[in-house]
């Protein structure tokens, strides 16, 4: 893990007031990403949400499993987590996605959300999914949401076309290419479902900063808001290339 990502979590943790926005600055871009992982949650469910930050994401889930453990490797982040939310039907803990040491039980479900890009490298995120794989149980499920370097260069190509700048991924991040991890996936796991958010990246970064301008861009405006509207009710796989995220529902292979 990059220890600049530490270091910006950690900061995060102590200096942004809003809970809301602590772990993404894009408030309907988290909607839609919730909207398609709480579906495949159930009441019954034992589930270990990984990088977990503030506590915010899982102080949602908690509301359709059983239990869920949640940790992240920010002491601050986890420590913000528990004033915040509070522990009802979950724990917060400080651990590892690379040397996971604190949890030896196995899960229905593992939740991984914009985790792996704080790695350093596509073997660290490799390394990364073997750890979730050892604590799925047979037929367990991940659902896992990346940012993927496609979906940026597709977005680039289109916006060099209107003079656009580039959209450059943030310094703390690395971004795999999509195929990249699927072939690090098939290994372990059948691919139940692939989900994309390329409406709503198509509508808020290229359509939006061409009309009104880079300089005027602002975050979670009313516009972004229709646009997770317009995202819900029409995600034509055609605009699944302009996606910088993309999911993916994967059921534990038996070995």
């Amino acid at each position: 893990m990059k220890p600049l990502s530490i270091t910006h979590w950690d900061y995060r943790a102590k200096k942004v007031k809003n809970d809301m926005n602590i772990n993404i600055m894009d408030i309907y871009q988290r909607n839609l990403e919730y909207e398609e992982i709480i579906p495949y949650l159930n009441e019954k469910d034992v589930v270990l949400e990984v990088g977990c930050g503030n506590g915010y994401s899982t102080s949602v889930f908690r509301k359709f499993v059983k239990h869920i453990d949640a940790f992240d490797c920010s002491k601050h982040m986890i420590a913000r987590a528990k004033k915040a939310f509070g522990e009802v039907n979950n724990s917060f803990l400080v651990d590892n996605v690379l040397r996971i040491k604190k949890l030896n039980k196995k899960y229905d479900v593992i939740i991984c959300v914009r985790v792996l890009i704080n790695l350093k490298n596509l073997e660290e995120q490799k390394l990364a999914l073997n750890n979730f794989t050892s604590l799925l149980k047979e037929n367990g499920k991940l659902i896992l949401f990346e940012g993927f370097l496609d979906g940026f260069r597709k977005l680039n190509n289109i916006r060099k076309k209107v003079g656009l700048a580039n959209i450059e991924p943030a310094k703390i991040n690395f971004y795999s290419k999509v195929n990249e991890v699927l072939f690090l996936l098939k290994q372990k796991f059948i691919i139940k479902k692939q989900m994309h958010l390329g409406s709503y990246d198509y509508l808020t970064r290229f359509v939006y900063p061409y009309l009104v301008s880079t300089n005027s861009m602002k975050h979670n405006t009313i516009f972004h808001k229709k646009a997770q509207s317009l995202a819900d009710a029409y995600n034509p796989n055609f605009l699944k290339k302009f996606s910088r995220i993309r999911g993916f529902l994967l059921i534990k292979k038996h070995f």
